[in-house]
């Protein structure tokens, strides 16, 4: 009977070390599971900000192209309503409209 008693309090007692040591590893394997995945956690965040700031730049120059073509269009349009405007005045200088003249040279 004691050698029995002696059996199992020695194998409990080697179970109990294992399960303390398989304990300890399995909690350093966690600490650098944690650590490996906070790493991965700040690198999706910079990431992440790196992708903001470029759609934000993005924005910014789409904005500025729409104003200068909106500037161009606008210029265009008063510099060919300013010479249109001379075409008509040297056209109708004797006081008719530029249809009534265009009117004749196409009737001939």
């Amino acid at each position: 009977m004691e050698q029995i008693l002696a059996f199992v309090l020695g194998v409990g007692a080697v179970t109990f070390v294992w399960v303390v040591v398989a304990a300890f590893k399995t909690e350093k394997k966690v600490r650098e599971l944690q650590k490996d995945l906070q790493c991965v956690i700040n690198l999706i965040d910079d990431n992440q900000k790196g992708m903001y700031e470029q759609t934000n730049e993005l924005d910014r120059r789409i904005d500025q192209e729409i104003t200068r073509v909106d500037t161009l269009y606008d210029n265009s349009i008063r510099y060919v309503d300013s010479r249109v405007d001379k075409l008509d005045a040297k056209f109708c200088s004797d006081g008719r409209a530029l249809t009534e003249k265009s009117r004749e040279f196409l009737k001939g």
